[in-house]
């Protein structure tokens, strides 16, 4: 992952990992700042074209496809309740991050879960964490808090007052960017911490683990800009 960071756009790095007993390559590939309104199928076909070889899965980070359908959302533009300013603060923060743990993504994450879920699973957080427990506020407030994202990166980073809201079909959204492209595609959710996938354009894509696969985040994020990967089976 730190190799990746040096890429000027256009290139690619390239790193071989073992999932349930087989070998893939993972071939990250260096873009330019994808925007709002950016068509993800040619920016891919750009990318990817060239290297692109049958077998091969392109995978592409959630992020940027939420990106390029204004899905990332000025904090400003939010405007957060009696509620969110209070109970932002008792999501702790780590070391990979803000979380949810800010007025802007508690009033999202109100929005969508709604604000007794949301109460539900502070009150579950608070009293798991006294026995050593983590993570059961993202359990019991579901799928959808959990994908929100944004405020991250730093102050100079280019999502550092976006708030990111979570893609509202995925599947479908992932089909229609591979047949745009003519590639199979995998809408991916990865980070430090962890992460998930989030579509696939085809089903028989299930039988790769991608999120093992991916489990050691090598796309990075934000100011990385490798949110576009290839993902080809190694044959002995």
């Amino acid at each position: 992952m730190g190799e990746a960071k040096g890429l000027a756009v256009g290139q690619t790095w390239q790193s071989e990992i073992d999932s349930n007993d087989k070998k893939y390559l993972r071939i990250l590939v260096k873009t330019h700042f994808i925007t709002d309104g950016e068509d993800v199928a040619q920016v891919i076909v750009r990318y990817v074209e060239d290297i692109y070889q049958p077998g091969d899965c392109v995978i592409i980070s959630e992020t940027m496809v939420a990106n390029t359908t204004g899905l990332a959302v000025d904090q400003s533009q939010i405007k957060p309740g009696w509620w969110a300013k209070r109970l932002y603060k008792f999501v702790k923060r780590t070391k990979h991050g803000r979380g949810i743990g800010t007025p802007e993504k508690m009033q999202v994450a109100i929005e969508l879960a709604g604000l007794w879920r949301i109460l539900l699973a502070t009150a579950v957080s608070a009293i798991t964490k006294l026995f050593g427990a983590k993570g059961w506020f993202y359990r019991v407030a579901g799928d959808k808090v959990r994908s929100i994202d944004g405020q991250s990166g730093g102050p100079n980073g280019p999502y550092w007052t976006k708030v990111i809201l979570p893609l509202p079909n995925p599947n479908k959204l992932a089909s229609e960017i591979a047949a745009a492209c003519g590639y199979p595609v995998v809408i991916a959710d990865i980070n430090d911490i962890g992460g998930s996938i989030k579509g696939w354009s085809d089903p028989q894509l299930h039988q790769i683990d991608f999120a093992d696969v991916l489990r050691d985040n090598p796309m990075g994020q934000t100011i990385t800009m490798t949110p576009l990967a290839l993902v080809r089976p190694v044959t002995e």
